[in-house]
């Protein structure tokens, strides 16, 4: 007999759920917390001749690699002057 569902899963869940909820409290995030938590952004790069030199897809509750992006983008300028 196989159980249809995974508790360790739904467990799992809870503790995303805190996590989320902790860090928002701790960044002092406010606004509109309604939509769906699942959608997820990112950022790509791309050189003049239209090629990718840098991309970051985005992950659940990771810090953003500003100081990458920024590095990224400042090496991709420079090469084009």
């Amino acid at each position: 007999m196989s159980i249809p569902w995974n508790p360790f899963r739904i467990v799992k869940g809870f503790f995303f759920v805190r996590d989320a909820s902790n860090r928002v409290t701790e960044k002092k995030i406010s606004g509109n917390m309604v939509g769906s938590g699942f959608t997820k952004g990112g950022v790509i790069i791309f050189g003049k001749d239209g090629k990718q030199k840098y991309a970051y897809l985005e992950g659940s509750l990771e810090e953003i690699p500003s100081e990458d992006i920024i590095a990224a983008a400042a090496a991709v300028k420079a090469e084009q002057q």
